[in-house]
């Protein structure tokens, strides 16, 4: 605590103590001083070596956890730990490894078609003498032509829009920030589920506002949750996924979504939309978008990144009217506007029926490997769908969920760690991710898959380094 004894002593009349232990922890984080799953001392402890109240050092920690660097745990203490963005990046693979079946990234399988048609379309494109998406700076919101078609894509969907309320974004998880960056800020309450996607937990680490997660069951949040939050917090926004929660692929049914949409209109609390896994399920199943039922309180999300294909990031976010100048305006700060190569090549395969071509493929090669994993794990599915991109798993009885996924990667296999979709004070469920969108044959995938399924049947070692 030398370096934190140190940075109070050199406060400047008027500096808030709180803000300087909170720099000051912050920055033996950075330099190596604490490092991850270290327990920082008692509260009371720090109190007294300090010469300052607890309700200060509460404070900082409580700040501290906000920020994504500490964890609090009721009855254990507060430990370091890295922020999503960096334990997403040792969680979900940011390079392939040669000889690793890789089973830690959510993304759909690709095929000779996806080739075949990316080639033909890239050169017709090529070919044509007039090429405004080339040199389009504006408007901000997306070429008209392509937000027509963004408007044609998102009925299909359920989901009702003019072409005025409607953004291109550069893919979900850019809506999604938009829509935060929108109503969200560091005095701000948001909710989301006790298990979220990590762009979420990402987004409140940026922006600054605090995120606090919801109870779940399998048809996904819990509304008397969300209610008694609403009634007992100034709450600002619910960011949610209804279809195909990412990581537990739960799927909300109708009259959930009913239900939290009059909850949010009776408190006024704004609802944000990831459905990113919609298209795969649209014709599949009744349920409306959950903003359907609140329109004048809804951001709704999707992209053609999870459904049709991975680099084809061309986001759709549908705004309240009220808010839509507002979120243009951050589209314009953040990144001017997406990228309209990407948004024509979107609409011509929504025009041409190829990308819903493209969905009914996805769905048959999903459907087929999700099968293969009930087969051979079914005893441990905590979450699955026939359409998801993710499988959620129970840790057996006996192993350590860290200790299960090292003895994984050592047979050359990657799944999840939960990590990086607990919000703040959630807990740390025992379950890890596995993802079936692989790029590997299915003889690979089936290999892999006995793999952790003869893993998950033994006990590990006694001693694990």
């Amino acid at each position: 605590m030398q370096n934190w004894k140190k940075a109070l002593a050199n406060a400047r009349p008027g500096e808030s103590k709180y803000k300087l232990l909170v720099q000051a922890v912050a920055a033996d984080i950075e330099q190596g001083n604490l490092i991850d799953g270290q327990r920082l001392p008692p509260q009371r402890q720090v109190s007294d070596a300090l010469g300052i109240s607890v309700q200060t050092v509460t404070n900082a920690y409580k700040e501290l956890e906000r920020q994504g660097r500490v964890r609090c745990e009721v009855g254990r203490g507060s430990f370091v730990s890295r922020r999503t963005s960096e334990r997403v990046a040792s969680s979900m693979l940011d390079r392939s490894e040669q000889a690793l079946m890789d089973f830690s990234n959510a993304r759909i399988l690709h095929t000779e078609a996806h080739d075949r048609l990316w080639r033909q379309t890239c050169l017709e494109l090529a070919q044509e003498p007039d090429q405004p998406w080339i040199h389009a700076f504006r408007p901000i919101a997306g070429m008209q032509h392509q937000r027509e078609a963004a408007v044609r894509w998102l009925a299909r969907l359920g989901m009702d829009a003019g072409t005025e309320d409607v953004l291109l974004t550069s893919g979900a998880a850019h809506g999604i920030f938009l829509a935060l960056a929108t109503l969200a800020g560091p005095d701000d309450v948001v909710l989301c589920e006790g298990l979220t996607d990590h762009g979420a937990i990402g987004s409140s680490q940026v922006l600054g506002f605090t995120l606090k997660g919801l109870e779940m069951d399998r048809h996904g949040l819990n509304p008397e949750h969300f209610e008694d939050m609403c009634g007992n917090e100034r709450i600002t926004a619910l960011v949610c996924t209804p279809n195909l929660n990412n990581p537990t692929s739960a799927l909300m049914p109708d009259e959930r979504r009913r239900e939290i949409a009059e909850i949010a209109r009776r408190y006024g609390v704004y609802i944000i939309e990831d459905d990113v896994y919609g298209p795969l399920l649209a014709g599949q199943q009744a349920s409306r978008p959950l903003s359907h039922y609140a329109p004048e309180l809804s951001f709704y999300c999707t992209s053609l990144t999870k459904s049709v294909l991975t680099g084809l990031r061309i986001g759709y976010l549908v705004m309240p009217k009220r808010l839509a100048l507002r979120t243009e305006s951050i589209l314009r700060v953040n990144s001017w506007m997406a990228p309209s190569l990407l948004g024509e090549v979107a609409t011509r395969w929504i025009d041409s029926g190829e990308a819903e071509d493209l969905v009914q493929l996805q769905r048959q090669l999903l459907a087929n490997r999700q099968a293969l994993v009930e087969q051979e794990l079914g005893e441990h599915l905590i979450g699955n769908h026939p359409y998801s991109l993710n499988s959620w798993l129970r840790v057996p009885e006996g192993w350590e969920t860290d200790s299960l996924l090292r003895e994984l990667r050592r047979r050359n296999v990657a799944l999840t760690l939960p990590d990086p979709f607990v919000p703040p004070g959630m807990p740390r469920p025992r379950a890890v991710r596995l993802c079936v969108g692989a790029e590997c044959s299915e003889a690979k995938m089936r290999q892999g898959v006995q793999i952790v399924r003869d893993v998950f049947g033994q006990y590990p070692k006694v001693h694990d380094f």
